[in-house]
């Protein structure tokens, strides 16, 4: 049975809110979000004053420009990546291009299971020629920034959830909730709200576990959670062996059984599961 740590959950939400490791992102969140509530703001001109950011230019562009993203052709610009993401993907990668480069090595098994995630979701989202697949990608690649805070923030007491988790045999994000009293989803929300990321982003990142509680975007909840599963079924989890449950049956219910499709996302994911077995955080951001 699980022994409670102690992490009281309202402390650790203030601890969220007053997070230091990105002292440039939220000032540059809420400048994107003010700019683009003007409707009659040009993407170039958002780009460019984005840009005046050069740290976080840098990273953008070497994330939309690295393998896994898969652009033909060289990204240069910001408004040219704006122009192919659209702004809530953008939204996105911006706090993805700066969280995920503090992770501790021993959480690089997180980093790259969020990628093969993305990379499924935008996968899953084409195969069902749904529209804006950037942004069921940029999802996938953040449905797990809850575990990135509580190994930013509580490295012990979270490495300790993980062995109780795997000495237990029960899902991770169970063992989180009997032990700390919220999950790491639960914590993804907060971010969200911090970051004013949009419903359309935050719900599958909030719900990715427990499909049942989505009251809206539940094709994206799915989308997300099939990608989830079947890249922890093929072996590319963030913990590597833990139990795997049960598929969630409000999946299929969104996504009807296709054999067809999951037999093509499986072909399509092995190579590059096996490609970023050995990328670092440093390789794309």
């Amino acid at each position: 049975m699980e022994n409670a740590i102690v992490l009281d959950k309202s402390i650790f939400r203030k601890r969220i809110e007053r997070i230091s490791h990105l002292p440039t992102l939220p000032s540059l969140l809420r400048k994107f979000n003010d700019m683009i509530k003007d409707p009659k703001i040009s993407m170039e001109t958002l780009g460019k004053e984005l840009s005046k950011d050069q740290a976080i230019t840098g990273k953008l562009l070497k994330l939309v420009n690295s393998a896994f993203y898969g652009f033909p052709g060289r990204i240069s610009t910001i408004t040219h990546a704006l122009v192919l993401l659209g702004y809530d993907a953008l939204k996105g990668l911006i706090i993805t291009s700066s969280i995920f480069e503090n992770l501790s090595p021993e959480a690089y098994p997180l980093w790259r299971h969020s990628i093969a995630v993305s990379l499924a979701s935008r996968k899953i989202a084409t195969k069902l020629s749904l529209q804006d697949r950037e942004e069921f990608a940029v999802a996938g690649l953040l449905h797990d920034i809850g575990k990135v805070i509580l190994h930013m923030e509580s490295p012990r007491e979270y490495a300790a959830v993980i062995d109780c988790a795997r000495s237990g045999g029960k899902p991770l994000w169970m063992t989180e909730s009997a032990m700390l009293g919220f999950d790491h989803a639960t914590i993804g929300l907060w971010i969200c709200e911090k970051w004013t990321l949009p419903a359309k982003l935050a719900i599958p990142i909030g719900y990715h576990h427990r499909l049942h509680g989505a009251q809206d975007h539940k094709m994206r909840v799915a989308v997300v959670a099939l990608a989830d599963t079947v890249v922890r079924g093929m072996g590319s989890g963030a913990e590597g062996d833990l139990l795997l449950e049960e598929a969630d049956s409000l999946i299929e219910q969104e996504i009807p059984p296709a054999g067809e499709l999951l037999e093509d996302l499986v072909e399509d994911m092995e190579p590059a599961i096996e490609g970023i077995k050995h990328l670092v955080p440093g390789d794309v951001t």
